[in-house]
């Protein structure tokens, strides 16, 4: 599996503060997760019943009110908790945990669900909890260092000719910087700078300057 462009919702997940972004975020990182090889149980009468009331909710809120949100949400994490299919249960557990900014449930939920099954997607997303929680800078190196080694490995089986491949690249460089190699900063920098496409250029440079406040402030915080 190519991961190219997969590396990118980590920086779209909590690039806002608004409720429905983080939960839109999550939804679609768990969204490209259902696409892999993740083996679903049979979903009872009961529990469909419970997930289709709470998208009716979500999808009948006005959204803009962020306290009228965060009341469907939290009421509905009742209801949701009831739910006996795993997946099922755990995927609208982490959509509202992110949501209301309970980000320890939220990083907690997805380690077990990172255990019981590896998807670079669900990597990516603990990676990103790791520093929204500010947890300690070993482990967010050690996360990133992680991500950098798969990244790495896809990198080995892509030809330079392939389209995706700038991407891939991109994200094993930009994993081993905040994985705590600095030499790794100037390489970016040269990537940017020979980047022809504006789009890429673009979205290489939002990922760069994330990437450095990243980084500057686990300095901060081990000062």
């Amino acid at each position: 599996m190519q991961y190219s462009f997969i590396f990118l919702v980590g920086f779209f997940i909590f690039g806002s503060t608004a409720c429905s972004s983080s939960e839109q975020g999550v939804a679609d990182m768990e969204n490209k997760v259902s696409a892999n090889d993740v083996k679903k149980e049979i979903i009872s009468a009961e529990d469909q019943l419970i997930i289709d009331n709470y998208k009716k909710k979500i999808n009948t809120e006005d959204l803009s009110d962020t306290e009228a949100l965060e009341k469907v949400l939290k009421e509905s994490l009742v209801e949701v908790n009831k739910i006996k299919n795993n997946y099922e249960r755990e995927k609208l557990q982490l959509n509202i945990y992110s949501a209301l900014s309970m980000y320890k449930e939220a990083y907690e939920l997805n380690n077990k669900m990172l255990k019981d099954s590896f998807t670079i997607e669900r990597l990516i997303l603990q990676c990103d909890l790791v520093y929204i929680s500010k947890r300690s800078k070993a482990e967010y190196e050690q996360c990133y260092a992680r991500l950098a080694i798969e990244f790495r490995k896809e990198l080995k089986g892509m030809r330079r000719s392939d389209p995706e491949y700038a991407y891939s690249e991109w994200g094993y460089l930009l994993f081993m910087y905040k994985s705590g190699h600095a030499e790794y900063q100037e390489k970016l920098k040269k990537m940017l700078d020979y980047a022809k496409d504006e789009q890429m250029k673009l979205t290489f440079e939002n990922l760069y300057v994330l990437a450095v406040e990243q980084v500057e402030s686990y300095k901060k915080l081990s000062q």
